[in-house]
Parts: C-alpha cells; sequence; structure tokens
C-alpha cells in the first residue's frame, strides 16, 4: 500500500523557497507533496524585475531587479545549480567609476554641486580603464600608485590575517592598518555595489563575512544570466502547488502538526491548514512576526529597506567619461559618494538595453524618467546576529545552553526549518540562498543532484 506523502508548507518565494520546493518535489521516492505560499501577486524571485522594450526589433530586455551578478569562486553552489537547471550565463566584465558628492545633502544633491569622476576601474583588469578627463596625467598617476600599494595590502591582509571572532569589519581595518582614505572612497563603494546597504553598516559586519568574500572571489570573474532570473524562477516552480496573495501571520508547532494561519487576497477571513513539515523561506523581521519561539531572537538581526530605481535620467551620472568609451562589452557601475557626514554610495547600474538602475539613490531623479521604483528588505550582519543564526544552524550544540543571548531553538525543531541568504554564516548573497536549500534537502533525506563537492 502506498504511503501518504508529508505535506509541506513553503512561505515565500524567493530564490531560497524556490529552490527548497524543486528539491522536495523532485524528490526520487515521491515521498513530499508541496506547497508554496506567496504573499504577493506574483512570485517573489521575479517579482521587482522589469521588461524594457526595444523600439528598433519589437523585443524587449528584461531588467532583473536587485541586481543578479555572480562572482566565479564564491557562488560555487549558485553556479552548479544554473548548469544543471541549464540556464545560460556569460562573463560579465564591469567598468566602476568613482565620483564624489562634496555635500550630501538634499540641497547640494538637488543643486548638482559635484566632484567629477575621479577614478575608474576596469574588473579583473580587462582593459586598460579610462581616465577621467578632468584628472590631470600626473595626478591620475599619483592616484594609480597609490591604490596600487593601498589595494596590495589590503589583500594581503585578506589572505595572511584572519578576522578574530566577533571582530567587524571597522575593527578589522583599524587592525590591519589600511587607509581611511582608500576605504572610504575606493573599498567601501565596491562593496556596497555588492551587498547594497551603507557604508556604516558594512562597517559593522562581521569581518569574517567580507574577508572570505574577497579570498573567494578575488580574480575570478562576474557573471549575469542570459534572459534574467525569470527564466530561473519558471524552471524551478514547474509543476508545483502555489498560493498567491496568502498572508501568513502565524506558524505553531501543534500535536496535528504545524498549523498554519493565513488570509489571501487583503481578506480579513482567516484559514487554517495543517502541514507535517513548514520551510520559512522569509526575512528574518517576518521569522519573528509569525514563529513565537525565535520572536525575540529574530528583533535583534539587522535589516534595512533598500530602493532600486529605473529610469532614463542621464543627468546622475554627470557627464561620466565612461560610457563615452568603448568598453569591450563592459558594463558601467558610476558609484557616487557623499564626502560628508555619514558616508553613503549610490550605484547607478547603466544597462546595455538604455535604462539607469539606481540602487539606495540619494539623487533627486525627474519623475517624468522614472519607469519603476522598487523597495526590498536587505539582510545585514553584525557579530551578533551572526552568533544567533550560527546558533540555529548548530547541530553541534556548541553554544552554552544557558547562554540567553543566543536561541535555544534549532533549525528543523517543531518541524520547522529556516531558508534564506541569511541562513548561513556568510555574505546575505543568493550562494546562501541555495547553500539552506542544499540543507533543508540533507535533513529531509533528499539527493541534490547539483552539489558541488
Amino acid at each position: 500500500m502506498e504511503q501518504p506523502r508529508e505535506k509541506v508548507a513553503i512561505i515565500g518565494s524567493g530564490l531560497a523557497g524556490l529552490v527548497s520546493a524543486n528539491l522536495l518535489f523532485h524528490d526520487v521516492r515521491q515521498r513530499y507533496a508541496v506547497r508554496v505560499f506567496e504573499s504577493g501577486k506574483t512570485l517573489s524571485l521575479d517579482a521587482a524585475s522589469i521588461s524594457i522594450p526595444d523600439a528598433a526589433t519589437d523585443a524587449s530586455t528584461r531588467v532583473d531587479l536587485p541586481m543578479r551578478a555572480f562572482a566565479g569562486g564564491y557562488y560555487n553552489n549558485l553556479k552548479a545549480l544554473y548548469d544543471y537547471l541549464r540556464i545560460e550565463y556569460n562573463s560579465q566584465p564591469f567598468l566602476f567609476e568613482f565620483a564624489k558628492c562634496r555635500d550630501g545633502s538634499p540641497e547640494a544633491l538637488a543643486t548638482g554641486r559635484r566632484d567629477t569622476s575621479y577614478f575608474t576601474h576596469a574588473s579583473n583588469l580587462h582593459q586598460m580603464a579610462p581616465r577621467p578627463s578632468r584628472v590631470s596625467r600626473s595626478s591620475y598617476l599619483m592616484q594609480w600608485l597609490y591604490l596600487t600599494l593601498a589595494y596590495s595590502w589590503f589583500a594581503l591582509c585578506c589572505f595572511f590575517f584572519e578576522p578574530r571572532q566577533g571582530e567587524t569589519m571597522q575593527q578589522y581595518l583599524d587592525r590591519t592598518y589600511c587607509p581611511t582614505y582608500f576605504v572610504t572612497y575606493y573599498l567601501l563603494p565596491l562593496l556596497s555595489s555588492v551587498s547594497t546597504c551603507p557604508h556604516e553598516s558594512l562597517l559593522a559586519f562581521p569581518a569574517s563575512d567580507i574577508i572570505e568574500y574577497k579570498r573567494r572571489s578575488h580574480g575570478a570573474p562576474h557573471y549575469t544570466v542570459s534572459d534574467g532570473v525569470g527564466g530561473v524562477q519558471d524552471r524551478l516552480v514547474k509543476g508545483i502547488d502555489v498560493t498567491l496573495e496568502a498572508t501568513v501571520t502565524a506558524v505553531e508547532p501543534s500535536e496535528k502538526g504545524v498549523r498554519i494561519t493565513w488570509s489571501q487576497g487583503g481578506s480579513d477571513a482567516q484559514k487554517t491548514e495543517f502541514f507535517d513539515k513548514v520551510i520559512l523561506a522569509v526575512a528574518p523581521d517576518v521569522v519573528g512576526r509569525i514563529f513565537r519561539p525565535l520572536q525575540h531572537h529574530m528583533q535583534r538581526i539587522p535589516t534595512a529597506v533598500v530602493e532600486s530605481v529605473v529610469h532614463t535620467d542621464w543627468a546622475v551620472l554627470h557627464g561620466s567619461d565612461a560610457r563615452q568609451i568603448d568598453k569591450k562589452g563592459a558594463q558601467l557601475i558610476h558609484l557616487n559618494t557623499a564626502t560628508s557626514g555619514t558616508h553613503t554610495t549610490e550605484s547607478h547600474h547603466v544597462q546595455p538595453c538604455g535604462v539607469v538602475v539606481t540602487t539606495c539613490p540619494c539623487t533627486p531623479l525627474d519623475e517624468k524618467c522614472v519607469a519603476q521604483r522598487s523597495r526590498f528588505t536587505r539582510v545585514l550582519r553584525s557579530p551578533e546576529s551572526q552568533r544567533i543564526v550560527n546558533a540555529i544552524f548548530d547541530k553541534r550544540s556548541n553554544f552554552d545552553t544557558d547562554d540567553k543571548s543566543v536561541p535555544q531553538w534549532r533549525n528543523g525543531e517543531d518541524n520547522v526549518w529556516l531558508v534564506g541568504g541569511w541562513c548561513w554564516n556568510g555574505m546575505v548573497l543568493l550562494e546562501g540562498c541555495v547553500v539552506s536549500a542544499m540543507r533543508v534537502a540533507d535533513a529531509f533525506d533528499v539527493a541534490v543532484p547539483w552539489r558541488h563537492q
């Protein structure tokens, strides 16, 4: 007699949720009946992306929001997943153009009182980066020599000076005597384009996160998915039961299983359903709201709301030199850093289809040029949140059972699991989504066909 399948609810349809669903759905022994709950009107992995029409060809280009480029060396499991799904991706060089804003106040931003671009860096040195037109040859040479020395020292530190336990990035940079000017106007703007968060938040990250990212991605090419992550989403979710506009308000373990309370389509009517297992593929603030055992500790994991804007207001580039030069297929990312107050960097990514994607915008944009504004939750890191997350996923109980600073709940207890880019000991990026989903597959005794050895 055939055994009934275990009912598994997956709350959230980002990459982590969809990879988890795909693995369980394709279990060779067909032991799991999988159902995905998504609060939005569409699946969230590709929800913020936008199609830009090409008037000349009647075709359109899909622009991913947030940016989904990934670096070789660090994203080994993501790359293996894409290979398994037969997702086409290509090596993508970038030109990073650095600029300053003399005054970070809204008034100064509105009047355009800015410095010109001061340096351009070609990713992996794929070409000779153009010299900004208003920077003299002698000044540029001195700057290049300074950066060569400063960057070489930082790279050596990454490979030869181990971060200490609980050490922040700020503390690590101070301990290794990395030059402040280099850190503020070169290193942090680049890192902010990867992690989409302010300098202050980056400096509060565990140093181990950023140093490990640097070690593993050093010298590796960047890749982008040819047709956007929409194709990834479609292949992962094919055949899987999905309930859209379903807002889950409570996940409660009980004798009958795990009870989920939810409403649909904005209705006040509450529905209740029992599942054998539940996977939470949502941000920690949402986990804290709906799953009581982790309510207190999830409040201590920092998050930030990040905005990305798709537009054609080319004035934000302020006469950039780099986009006027043959870039050998490179895409321009214009990084503008405020020089006063709390240092922040806004990123302007010039797309081949003729639009600009601005992330963490400071510069006022002409609303007539704006095609779309999107906001998403960015999970930040700190030594405290690192300890909380590591305690949840540590199977060996290396944490003191009387230590109230970390949760006593472990992943999988009460038949509830957590997955997401924040659910591992590393940068909150797509690789964490895949790794955490693979961890759930192991707990469910499901084979991972693309596992990176």
